[in-house]
């Protein structure tokens, strides 16, 4: 399966060259991943580390390539209050080609779904899945969905720093464009010209 070999090689790329900081200890912690990776059909999901998890993930990348937001920054708790996971997200909105500060809250019950990191967004008749398919709580967390009327699946790439060195970027785009999927990444922007609603100067 394309899909799942391009996967592989960005775990790969993320491990080996992500974070210069930690490569060397890096290259020997290769993710375990499903053996395939159909976010729709599969049993993906985990029982995640709330610690661990907890703090603030910049996306990096997204599948597919809609222009809907920048600068997409996730902070994730480290307790559950009143039985209610809450995701605090700050992005620019850049809907209809507008470049606008948001932030938002997006709530899910700490049910046995969301526990094993599986997430369900509702917008009236819409319902959004997404499920947390592997991290290693300090460098990356890679999630897949997809939406109860539409068959394109849904990849997210968060890292916790803000930019992915050239270097990761590079090698990520190659392995797709020879999956022939490289069209379909939108690399996020974290630079501070470009987000400095939400970092300041």
């Amino acid at each position: 399966m394309e899909t799942q070999a391009f996967v592989v090689t960005l775990f790969v790329a993320l491990c080996c060259c992500g974070m210069p900081q930690r490569t060397e200890a890096a290259r020997f912690r290769i993710p375990t991943l499903p053996k395939q990776l159909n976010c729709r059909a599969d049993n993906i999901g985990f029982p995640f580390n709330l610690t661990a998890l907890s703090g603030y993930w910049y996306e990096a990348a997204r599948v597919p390539n809609v222009d809907v937001l920048e600068c997409l920054n996730v902070s994730v708790p480290d307790a559950i209050v009143e039985d209610r996971f809450a995701l605090d997200l700050r992005y620019i909105s850049t809907v209809n080609g507008g470049w606008h500060y948001t932030e938002e809250q997006v709530e899910f019950p700490w049910v046995n779904a969301t526990q094993y990191g599986i997430f369900q967004l509702h917008y009236g008749k819409i319902i959004v899945t997404y499920k947390l398919a592997v991290t290693d709580y300090t460098t990356f967390a890679f999630v897949c969905g997809y939406g109860n009327i539409s068959p394109i699946p849904i990849f997210k790439l968060f890292t916790r720093q803000r930019e992915l060195n050239r270097t990761t970027i590079a090698l990520i785009q190659t392995a797709a464009d020879q999956y022939g999927i490289g069209s379909q990444i939108a690399w996020e922007q974290h630079s501070l010209a470009k987000c400095k609603p939400l970092w300041g100067s």
